[in-house]
């Protein structure tokens, strides 16, 4: 994992990400080396090689709610080329919680879901972020 992050002068960061790299597990370094607490990721883009994310099922499919979450989502781990067309999400407390949604043209399927590690650059992967000061909880 070698990211690169470009910092603008008005404090948004460009983090670029090679072949390989795992998006959670780069996004998460990042946070600790540049000490972000608070932040929003704005956007992002690139192409994944692995792909690990979890997206909510309908309710009709849980019609008693149950206090495992896990019943909640569907999890999915796929190889092969996707192309993400998005990338959203915040920084807090230092955690990320980022969205994304993706195309596999081998599938011709598109999905949206929670970002989760295992997620692997297939070429490059290219994000802006930026840190947020003085965020409190109401």
């Amino acid at each position: 994992m070698a990211y690169k992050a470009l910092k603008s002068k008005g404090g948004k960061i460009v983090l670029e990400l090679e072949r390989g790299d795992d998006v959670l597990e780069s996004i998460t370094q990042f946070i600790e080396d540049y000490e972000v607490r608070d932040g929003v990721l704005l956007a992002g883009i690139g192409s994944l090689s692995k792909l690990g994310m979890h997206y909510v099922v309908p309710y009709e499919d849980f019609p008693e709610m149950t206090e495992d979450e896990d019943e909640l989502d569907e999890r999915i781990v796929s190889e092969g080329a996707w192309e993400v067309g998005n990338m959203q999400g915040m920084i807090h407390d230092g955690k990320p919680h980022v969205h994304l949604t993706v195309y596999s043209p081998e599938r011709d399927q598109t999905i949206s879901g929670h970002l989760e590690s295992g997620c692997r650059v297939h070429t490059l992967m290219e994000m802006v972020l930026e840190p947020l000061e003085g965020l409190e909880s109401s």
